[in-house]
């Protein structure tokens, strides 16, 4: 089945997720201002406002930090998963801005903070995960880490174009600025240090474990999270980036281990907050000493039930409370803090479907950027643009009917195919992404058609796939991916053609047959249909899965910090928290009748089950082991063994 990119996330797990952070001002959600390093800071209006990203509704929600209550509702591009705030202006009419990577849209939206407008959308490369301005220096840049092709993009911010792409040694996660520097994440067990000036590599971190964050203190200093729960510093002999090469200082080793980084000094007290995803939990602690020396734990607070990871905490700097994104409850909630008092004061309850991963502080006060180097040409203050949102289609794998069948939204029980296509033996599979519709049949032959499918669709290629049918999948960077019911997964890289063959075989799964990814960390999600159990593959799938034991595996879906299964034979849909791990059973079950494929539709979170009886049926959010169908539709269905959804 064809996976919602929504789902990041707990790349985030994955952790490899994208962990942002923020300190004395500054962070991957912009600075804050303050220090002798920074420029003149405007004083806050009365009340902040903040910014949480709505990645299942690709939307970004502005909310007044003190009551909750929503102030607007801004429509960004798919799966927005990483913000920052800029308080310097390029234009009085745009005001401080909120930067938004829209990691389903290989895009970048600029919010105006006066009119929450979107006032320019700038394609980026491929998957954008994290997004840093640049308010220490106001050189007018903004970096965007693009994950799904090991590329930084460099955004003029007074012309809203690409200016620079860099590559990186790696999949790049996570930005975080520092006083002439970013500090970069990658998923090669490094941090990357790029001279923001020359937008060169200018040093190295290597650890020998997975990187999960990173945090730039107040004397820039290196705080390096690793997926083993371990914190590393790294100090240096200067303020900004001519003080490398760094030296490893001290390690300490996380009670409730690794999740999202957050650090931020208030009052002259360093706080790191880190956020356990695996456990719920949010863990503060505070330096006992002078900058580089031991911290201790002050507190930790269960914030969500385990496996409901928190993702990203981030701290007001007008009152210090902690306001934390939880992906898997769509909500806010807000710790107050006082130094060894810490303690839950609110939760704020989000639109269903809404899966929260970032959030950001803005206030009105702005700083005009200082006009470009005279060779530069400051371009018209762009006009505010709203992008009409796209029309989503579901695609059936129709089985024994020996079809494909495509259907419109907006989807309701009189919904019939708007177009129809023989493929003329049994259909087993079918994938969409930006481009493409992929179809498989019973023989293992794939179809590649245009997308979305036209009357009389032919396909513009076709080949020779395993010698069984099964699932199909796209990644973010259009690899397709199939089950092979027996020898492996394999990946066909585009551009496909008639002779396509596949690019990689993952071994390490029996019978695979259903197929899902998370499309921040790529973490693969393979039905082992004949052992009755998932293979969990971490990218890039070159060892032995994590194994959990599963009858859910005829169809699997990601959404949010969740991994859905359809379990056929039980009548069931088990839900699994995310990350998953041996021992991982399901958070709850939902009753459904013969269920064979799953897909989210993203604009509302409706799940969509195919019934092998001849339905597909909706289940509306939220979800949870009470759920019921709230609608079925019959029109051309005969045997729905995959759906997909296009947005």
């Amino acid at each position: 089945m064809q996976t919602s990119d929504s789902q990041r996330n707990y790349t985030k797990f994955a952790i490899v997720a994208f962990w942002t952070l923020f300190l004395v001002g500054c962070g991957p959600n912009g600075c804050s201002g303050g220090g002798s390093a920074l420029p003149p800071t405007p004083t806050p209006t009365p009340s902040q406002v903040l910014y949480v990203d709505e990645s299942g509704l690709n939307q970004v929600q502005s909310l007044d930090s003190t009551s909750g209550q929503p102030r607007a509702t801004i429509h960004v591009g798919k799966d927005p998963i990483a913000m920052s705030f800029d308080r310097w202006t390029t234009s009085a009419s745009i005001g401080p801005s909120i930067w938004v990577a829209n990691s389903g849209a290989n895009s970048v939206s600029r919010i105006s903070t006066l009119t929450n407008t979107v006032v320019a959308t700038i394609p980026v490369g491929s998957n954008p995960v994290s997004i840093a301005s640049d308010e220490l220096w106001a050189q007018g840049t903004v970096w965007v880490a693009n994950a799904g092709d090991d590329t930084l993009s460099i955004i003029d911010k007074f012309t809203n174009t690409v200016k620079e792409t860099i590559h990186t040694a790696g999949r790049p996660f996570q930005l975080v600025p520092g006083v002439h520097f970013i500090a970069i994440a990658e998923s090669n067990d490094t941090v990357e240090i790029l001279d923001a000036v020359s937008n060169t590599i200018i040093g190295t971190i290597k650890l020998s474990a997975p990187i999960a964050g990173v945090a730039i203190d107040p004397g820039s200093d290196a705080v390096v999270e690793t997926s083993d729960g371990v914190l590393h510093l790294y100090k240096q002999s200067g303020l900004d980036r001519t003080g490398w090469p760094w030296s490893p200082s001290f390690t300490m080793t996380l009670p409730d281990g690794a999740g999202p980084l957050s650090e931020s000094d208030v009052g002259g007290a360093q706080i790191w907050i880190v956020a356990s995803q695996s456990k719920g939990t949010v863990q503060m602690l505070e330096s006992t000493g002078a900058l580089g020396g031991l911290r201790s734990l002050q507190s930790t607070m269960q914030i969500n039930p385990v496996g409901l990871a928190p993702e990203f905490a981030q701290r007001s700097i007008k009152t210090s409370d902690v306001y934390v994104a939880n992906a898997g409850g769509n909500s806010i909630t807000v710790i107050g803090d006082s130094v060894g008092n810490q303690k839950v004061i609110g939760t704020w309850a989000l639109a269903s479907g809404a899966v929260p991963y970032d959030v950001a502080f803005a206030d009105q006060a702005s700083v005009a950027s200082p006009s470009p180097a005279p060779t530069a040409t400051a371009s018209p203050t762009p006009s505010p643009t709203s992008t009409p949102a796209a029309v989503a289609h579901m695609y059936v794998a129709n089985g024994s009917g020996k079809n494909v069948l495509e259907y419109t939204a907006p989807f309701s029980a009189s919904s019939a195919p708007s177009v129809t296509v023989n493929i003329g033996t049994n259909v087993w599979g079918v994938a969409v992404d930006s481009s493409y519709v992929a179809v498989e049949d019973s023989t293992g032959f794939i179809y590649i058609f245009n997308a979305p499918l036209a009357a009389n669709a032919s396909p513009v290629a076709q080949f020779q796939g395993p010698a069984n049918g099964a699932n199909l999948l796209f990644d973010s960077n259009g690899n397709l991916y199939t089950g092979t019911q027996g020898a492996g997964v394999l990946e066909y890289s585009p551009p496909f053609s008639n002779s396509s063959t596949p690019s990689k075989t993952i071994t390490g799964d029996s019978s695979s047959f259903s197929l899902a990814m998370d499309m921040i960390s790529n973490t693969l999600y393979v039905g082992n249909l004949g052992m009755n159990q998932i293979d969990v593959f971490a990218s890039p799938y070159t060892g032995a899965p994590t194994s959990v034991t599963s009858p859910g595996t005829y169809s699997l879906a990601t959404q949010g910090a969740s991994l859905y299964g359809a379990d056929a034979m039980s009548n069931a849909i088990d839900a699994y928290n995310l990350p998953m791990n041996g021992s991982s059973t399901p958070a709850y079950i939902i009753t459904a009748t013969n269920p064979h494929a799953l897909a989210f539709d993203n604009s509302d979170g409706t799940l969509y089950v195919g019934d092998q009886n001849g339905s597909i049926d909706a289940f509306a959010q939220p979800l949870g082991a009470s759920s019921t169908k709230a609608f079925s539709f019959t029109n051309g269905i005969v045997e729905p063994v995959e759906i997909a959804i296009d947005n």
